[in-house]
């Protein structure tokens, strides 16, 4: 992921989770809206009850390289912040993929959805 496609500030974080819409699974909450440009911007958070710096930080290092797939394959017109949760922690790489891609899958559909009852 390119640093311009990070949302780093956190009254962007706060704004988001508070008005924005949320899907969630076992393994992460994605906050989300449509994109003002033509990127779509990501937030990564991983709460510190996941543990300590070291495994929050291999968490969101996986986080960015799920995203980075899902980007190159699948098109995206939101801005998202992701909470990941404690489960993500015990389950390997494959399978975290596989539950955050579909989660993403899920919002872009319902995207799609929305254009089109419009």
């Amino acid at each position: 992921m390119k640093k311009r496609e990070i949302i780093k500030e956190s009254r962007e974080f706060d704004r988001m989770i508070a008005t924005c819409k949320m899907k969630k699974n076992a393994y992460a909450l994605v906050f989300y809206e449509p994109s003002s440009t033509k990127e779509a911007l990501y937030g990564i958070s991983v709460p510190k009850k996941c543990g300590k710096a070291h495994l929050r930080n291999f968490l969101k290092r996986r986080t960015r390289e799920i995203l980075s797939f899902y980007k190159k394959n699948y098109p995206n017109s939101f801005n998202c912040i992701i909470i990941i949760r404690k489960t993500c922690i015990t389950s390997s790489y494959e399978e975290m993929k596989e539950h955050l891609i579909k989660l993403l899958m899920e919002i872009e559909k319902e995207k799609e959805n929305e254009k089109d009852t419009h």
